[in-house]
């Protein structure tokens, strides 16, 4: 689902969350183009990328459309479902994802402008990711913070973060997320 927003209450251990805007989250249904190729959403992207081109698995997610009846959440779901076969062939993914998942959302807002103003209605405001697994309720508030920070610099898109740069960016949001008890 969505980030959330975490709301300052004036009491540090009494902060409280909102649910953010719908561009936040990984399952939304709004097409973009990452590598050359037409994705449905983030997620779809994401299971992908798990599997090196050309492999049947990462074929199989790229076809995957959401059909008539399904939400957003269901089409999520079942792509997500699609991207747990292992073997994955991308050798180096896990410890590359959190950049990729990035890179993907990037993608994403740069594709679809009415994201990115719906990103910059949060504000200044912290944001952290809906309860998931792993890691990924910090990576995906920390990649969405970033984000907006290069849509309101005007870099969005021009020239990607990777590897330490990308690291170091991240820094100063988990800074603000240990500094409030997030992590």
């Amino acid at each position: 689902g969505p980030c959330l927003l975490v709301v300052d209450t004036g009491d540090e251990k009494t902060a409280q969350t909102i649910k953010a805007p719908d561009c936040t989250d990984n399952f939304q249904v709004r097409p973009f183009e990452f590598e050359g190729v037409t994705w449905q959403s983030v997620e779809q992207c994401f299971q992908a990328m798990k599997y090196v081109d050309g492999d049947e698995r990462r074929e199989v997610i790229r076809k995957c459309k959401k059909n008539a009846v399904e939400t957003d959440w269901d089409y999520g779901i079942r792509v997500w479902e699609l991207g747990q076969c292992k073997p994955r062939t991308q050798h180096d993914f896990h410890e590359r994802k959190v950049e990729i998942m990035y890179k993907i959302n990037v993608a994403k807002y740069a594709s679809n402008s009415d994201l990115q103003k719906q990103l910059l209605s949060t504000g200044d405001i912290t944001i952290i990711g809906a309860p998931s697994t792993s890691n990924w309720r910090v990576w995906n508030g920390l990649i969405q913070m970033q984000i907006r920070k290069e849509i309101r610099s005007g870099v969005l898109g021009r020239d990607e973060l990777a590897g330490k740069d990308f690291e170091e960016a991240l820094q100063e949001g988990m800074e603000k997320y240990i500094a409030t008890g997030l992590v």
